[in-house]
């Protein structure tokens, strides 16, 4: 007995005829038929009532059929539980939802290994659904029904400037007050970087790559530089700065968890755990 015959049992019962299942299952008619003549071999009793031009699920087919659900639903079980004892895949456009999100799935799944990029915003859904990755997180709904997308967590831009700086007696600033300023920019932000080039054309930007020397340059210069609340969890506030709210919507961002319907299930734990998420 093979796991695909439980699989053609159940397409039959659910389509309603032989050759309605073997259309669904891509496969000939007469294949389904003799795969179905050994699974009744194999239960060493008939499990359709056969006529003419068709067979029809008799009482013990429609028990095999019940056993069948629940026997691929373990199966698909198993296969879920072990890949996430392995590790957990997550792709963002950005990486401080993935700084967030990694205590949680700690917390949750204990010491797993957990794998993440910042890619494209536009490659994430693609990626998802071709099991390239377990999760994304994107700043925008899904509109997928093949996916769950649930409001993680919103990420809120800020200005972090000198106390001497002569905008640090502000109570919030716009990217047009830095018209002409020379910021200091982490390259490595995903789409943040594209939206400062595309918003802020007559900001000078000193790009650097590096976190660690990033935030070294950051400590011992003047520069203004852009930190935020997920950030500021993270790294904390940089002595002798201070910290100032843009106003702008672009600065203002919600993050959508999104994981394949179909891993519901596996990821319930951690879909109860967002939905009740403090969002600081």
């Amino acid at each position: 007995m093979e796991l695909n015959q439980l699989e053609q049992l159940i397409c039959i019962a659910q389509s309603g005829s032989l050759s309605s299942a073997a259309k669904e299952l891509s496969i000939s008619q007469p294949a389904l038929s003799r795969s179905m003549q050994r699974l009744e071999q194999d239960f060493g009793i008939e499990l359709f009532d056969h006529y003419k031009n068709k067979i029809v699920l008799n009482k013990n087919g429609e028990l095999a059929v019940e056993h069948a659900k629940k026997i691929l639903q373990q199966v698909q079980s198993m296969v879920d539980d072990v890949r996430l004892m392995s590790s957990i895949s997550i792709a963002s456009c950005t990486p401080a939802p993935i700084w967030d999100i990694e205590p949680m799935l700690h917390k949750l799944y204990g010491n797993i290994n957990i794998v993440s990029k910042v890619l494209d915003q536009y490659d994430l859904e693609n990626l998802l659904l071709s099991n390239k990755v377990d999760m994304i997180l994107t700043p925008f709904e899904i509109q997928n029904p093949n996916i769950v997308s649930v409001p993680y967590l919103d990420e809120h831009l800020s200005l972090s400037i000198p106390e001497e700086h002569p905008l640090s007696h502000r109570k919030e600033v716009s990217f047009k007050d830095l018209e002409g300023e020379t910021m200091l920019l982490y390259s490595n932000i995903g789409f943040w970087y594209d939206m400062h080039i595309k918003t802020m054309p007559k900001t000078h930007f000193i790009t650097q790559e590096n976190r660690e020397v990033f935030n070294q340059i950051k400590s011992a210069s003047t520069f203004p530089v852009f930190t935020s609340n997920l950030t500021i969890k993270r790294e904390g506030i940089t002595k002798n700065r201070v910290i100032i709210p843009f106003t702008d919507t672009q600065a203002q961002m919600t993050f959508y968890l999104g994981i394949r319907k179909k891993d519901k299930n596996t990821y319930s734990s951690l879909l109860k755990e967002v939905e009740n998420y403090f969002d600081y």
